[in-house]
């Protein structure tokens, strides 16, 4: 195993899992996330992540195994060992992130829906409502944008 971890390198990792957590996650996925995402080989042993973060094995290959599927983590092997090293599966970070802001904009679809399915008795109501929707619309045509001017601002 590597290194141990630093107090400031075990509250990052607890940081990153309650918030993983506050977003629907499970706990020990979050916290997994941040494991990996701190350690300096960017990879961790089964083994590894049992002792780094003191869970048990169960929950450790239940938490692998659900992340692989979300294709959060991948894993590798090494020429004459058999232990996997996880790691987080960052190749197609742009694509997860542009799902998950048009999942954001939906939010503007369904609160259109109820618009049209409300009276007119609380009218403020319904232009904060309105104005949502208009900014929801906003937002879904400005994601591209975001990407090509990242990517125009590497150049």
């Amino acid at each position: 195993m590597s290194s141990s971890l630093s107090e400031s390198q075990k509250d990052l990792i607890e940081r990153i899992g309650v918030y993983h957590e506050q977003q629907g996650m499970q706990p020990l996925m979050g916290r997994i996330l941040g494991l990996l995402l701190i350690l300096d080989d960017a990879e961790a042993t089964f083994e590894d992540i049992i002792e780094h973060l003191n869970v048990s094995k169960s929950a450790v290959s239940t938490a692998l195994n659900v992340m692989q599927i979300q294709n959060r983590v991948a894993y590798r092997t090494k020429p004459g060992e058999r232990k996997r090293y996880f790691y987080l599966n960052m190749g197609n970070w742009e694509k997860d992130i542009e799902k998950e802001l048009h999942e954001i904009a939906k939010v503007g679809e369904f609160v259109q829906e109820a618009l049209t399915l409300r009276s007119n008795k609380k009218t403020e109501f319904n232009s904060y409502l309105q104005n949502l929707c208009q900014f929801m619309e906003y937002f879904k045509k400005q994601i591209p944008r975001l990407f090509r001017d990242f990517e125009n601002s590497k150049s």
